[in-house]
């Protein structure tokens, strides 16, 4: 007889009987309870890292809470940490409620950190034997859109428990419902609908069910038998309520709820224009189909977006992006939510364009109404000396990019761009039309935006809030900063040992008058050469051929004492708000 170790147990082998048993204990290994099983695999895999996404993350589906007790400024910024360390840009929180709760979580959330946290409403499902109980939450809804709530929750109640009086399940497309998705037509709001839940909760809780421990663990979970109807009939519920109202935008939770059988949910999106599907809390699904998934992921690209009904945490995100970014092999996706099967998944290495969707383009367009983001395509140059006037042949390659009004009321004058790049550095011409030069300051590292300046901005790696910005005035003073934005604050940093490769070179010209403050003219240009060593400090530097930034450009303009600014993407109040900025394509 002898001893060793198994899964942390002491066994005892007794030679040339073969049996094994548990030291200390009469059982036979061989009759080893399923819920004490705890494999190690033996295989020796690569394990990829992702901190950063490839792109900034819009998480669409996320349980924050509601009300001011739960969201606290401490709680909040403890969100906002761990959303900047894992390159989360924005997160949709589906627990707003209504009313006075709902109030609070848009003050907490949405109001106090714009475009950090979208809040969505809930529907109040008591009184619903009341034949006006539809017109009532719609026009609460109504009332909820009004207040700042950016769409409407469904849970997986709907469907499984609220009944009526009759004992009857209320069905997802009930025609009471209706006026609740016509108005989330009329305000263009979203809905994240979840209905139904996995394929092994409505089946029997036996030895064939692949989902045994979890539904042991959580037994509430399990729909099998005849108080529930199918999940087939659920699904078709959802679906002829999205073909009934082709005007409202469903987000269907869970990837349609309906994973475990890809080809279904394309042939839905393919059916309904107005549903779309979210990959929360279901890479254990997608992750072990990953050649069928990773075609789906490909053929659908525009329809697809991040979520993980996860609360923010760094490490629950990374293993979504180590799923969507690597083709790493047979790794644990349990810390990206829970357990949900004793399966490992493989990643999908999707291609960057296709990344860019799932991670924010396709969010943007539904919760933000932007189309794709403007973009400028940069050729590359020789270097060349900048003189202000711009007429360096080199200039003939680029095309001029019209900068737009902030405002209607603001002096109209024309004003565009032009960019180039090169082996060393960037260089960007600025024209605008102009009456007067308002520029009183005469030194470098002053607060030129409060007279008449031109700005560009340069963030090259949308992993991380920190981007470069440039104001020059007509007088040809300057002011280069580096700036961290973490949480909204976007104090800057000047640049050290600014001298020799790392300074600027800079012109300008005045058109039609003298370059002093205060001279008639009929215009000024600025021409600047940013070399790639200042900006070193960032990340994605220098730009090689299909590299892609972000980037906006500005010009702020102080005739009459009055203040007209013009923006290239079109941003809020802040010129800071980097998320919305444009992006360039260099070729």
């Amino acid at each position: 007889m002898k001893m060793r170790l198994f899964m942390g147990l002491v066994l005892i082998e007794t030679i040339g009987f073969g049996s094994l048993v548990f030291a200390g204990q009469s059982g036979d290994i061989r009759e080893l309870k399923l819920g004490d099983w705890q494999p190690r695999s033996m295989l020796k895999t690569k394990e990829s890292v992702v901190n950063k996404p490839a792109y900034p993350v819009i998480d669409v589906h996320n349980h924050l809470g509601g009300g001011k007790d739960r969201l606290t400024s401490e709680q909040v910024k403890q969100y906002l940490g761990e959303m900047d360390a894992a390159g989360v840009r924005t997160v949709v929180n589906l627990d707003g409620g209504w009313g006075e709760q709902l109030k609070e979580t848009l003050s907490a959330l949405d109001e106090a950190y714009p475009e950090r946290f979208l809040t969505f409403a809930l529907l109040n499902f008591d009184g619903i034997d009341n034949e006006n109980w539809g017109r009532r939450e719609a026009r609460r809804l109504e009332e909820s859109f009004k207040a700042g709530a950016k769409g409407l929750k469904f849970h997986k109640s709907l469907g499984l428990s609220y009944r009526y009086k009759n004992g009857k399940l209320m069905p997802v497309d009930d025609p009471k419902l209706d006026p609740v998705w016509q108005m989330c037509a009329k305000h263009k709001r979203p809905v994240v609908i979840h209905v139904a839940d996995p394929a092994a909760f409505f089946t029997p809780l036996d030895r064939f069910n692949e989902r045994w421990h979890e539904l042991n663990e959580h037994p509430n979970w399990l729909f099998h038998g005849e108080r529930f109807p199918s999940r087939d009939e659920i699904l078709m519920q959802r679906n002829r309520a999205i073909a009934k109202h082709p005007k409202t935008t469903f987000i269907c939770a869970h990837f349609g709820n309906n994973p475990e059988d890809l080809d279904t949910v394309g042939k839905w999106l393919e059916r309904y224009p107005n549903m779309y599907i979210d990959v929360d809390a279901r890479i254990s699904e997608l992750g072990r189909q990953p050649y069928t998934a990773r075609k789906f992921f490909l053929k659908y690209q525009d329809r697809i977006m991040f979520g993980t009904d996860t609360t923010p945490r760094r490490d629950a995100y990374r293993i979504y992006y180590r799923f969507l970014e690597t083709d790493d092999e047979y790794f644990d996706c349990a810390g990206g939510h829970q357990r949900q099967g004793f399966w490992m998944i493989y990643g999908l290495f999707l291609p960057e364009d296709v990344l860019e969707k799932i991670y924010n383009k396709n969010a943007e367009r539904i919760f933000f109404g932007r189309p794709s983001a403007k973009t400028l395509r940069i050729r590359r140059t020789e270097d060349f000396v900048v003189n202000g006037r711009g007429d360096a042949s080199a200039w003939k390659k680029a095309d001029w990019e019209p900068l737009n009004l902030r405002t209607v009321d603001g002096h109209k004058y024309k004003t565009h761009v032009k960019m180039l790049y090169s082996e060393t550095g960037l260089y960007v011409l600025m024209e605008a039309e102009d009456r007067t030069i308002t520029a009183t300051m005469k030194a470098d590292f002053l607060d030129l935006w409060n007279e008449d300046v031109f700005e560009f901005f340069l963030w090259p790696d949308e992993r991380y809030p920190v981007y470069f910005e440039y104001e020059i005035s007509p007088l040809g003073f300057e002011l280069p900063i580096l700036i961290p934005n973490f949480g909204g604050e976007f104090l800057g940093w000047r640049p050290w040992h600014y001298d020799g490769k790392r300074k600027t070179q800079t012109a300008t010209t005045t058109i039609g008058g003298p370059k002093q403050s205060g001279a008639s003219v009929a215009g000024w240009k600025a021409e600047v050469f940013v070399p790639y060593d200042l900006l070193k400090p960032l990340q994605n530097v220098p730009p090689q051929p299909g590299t892609r930034w972000r980037a906006n450009f500005y010009r702020v303009d102080y005739d009459d004492e009055k203040s007209t600014s013009w923006d290239w993407a079109r941003v809020g109040g802040s010129f800071h708000e980097f998320e919305k900025f444009g992006t360039l394509i260099f070729e």
